[in-house]
């Protein structure tokens, strides 16, 4: 909900809930390329083979659509059997907790904006390294999961493409 009036400014429609895929729930999703959850598209692509992206895992995270006239490029496109949960307080569910299905909405996407470029996430742990829990417990969220080891890669593609050392081919400038 931080970012919603932020996101509405470029024409994105940030939804205050957390995606969820049926199949694993508040595990996280992977988004890959092979299934068509991972778009093609210069941050994809990478500028050598060895950027090229095959999957990005999530963590949580919330869902996003465009308004209607908004160019965007979508990255990370939500499957079926996706859905978002609306709970009334943050992080607690029950039975009755609202629900929509979200298959086709977002967690990833870029846009232009005059002569600027924005990257729109609806995930944040995905760029981050944290562990959750002790023990038996622990979860390793963000790059050091080992689910994610193409996340850091994913990341600097964003920032290549951000700063325009990546165009739209997929090639780009050399550092």
């Amino acid at each position: 909900g931080a970012a919603e009036e932020l996101a509405a400014r470029f024409g994105l429609l940030f939804i205050n809930g957390y995606a969820l895929d049926a199949e694993t729930g508040a595990g996280g999703m992977t988004f890959r390329r092979s299934d068509g959850s991972l778009r093609s598209h210069a941050i994809t692509n990478g500028r050598r083979p060895e950027e090229r992206i095959e999957s990005v895992r999530t963590f949580v995270g919330q869902a996003f659509r465009s308004n209607p006239g908004t160019s965007i490029e979508p990255l990370l496109v939500l499957r079926d059997g996706t859905e978002v949960v609306l709970p009334e307080v943050a992080g607690q569910f029950s039975e009755g907790t609202p629900r929509v299905a979200a298959v086709g909405w977002l967690q990833g996407a870029v846009l232009r904006h005059g002569s600027g470029r924005v990257a729109a996430f609806g995930e944040a742990a995905m760029f981050s390294a944290q562990v959750s829990g002790s023990g038996e417990q622990r979860f390793l969220m963000g790059m050091n999961n080992p689910n994610a080891s193409e996340n850091p890669q994913f990341l600097l593609n964003v920032m290549h493409w951000l700063s325009g050392r990546l165009d739209e081919s997929g090639g780009g400038r050399q550092p």
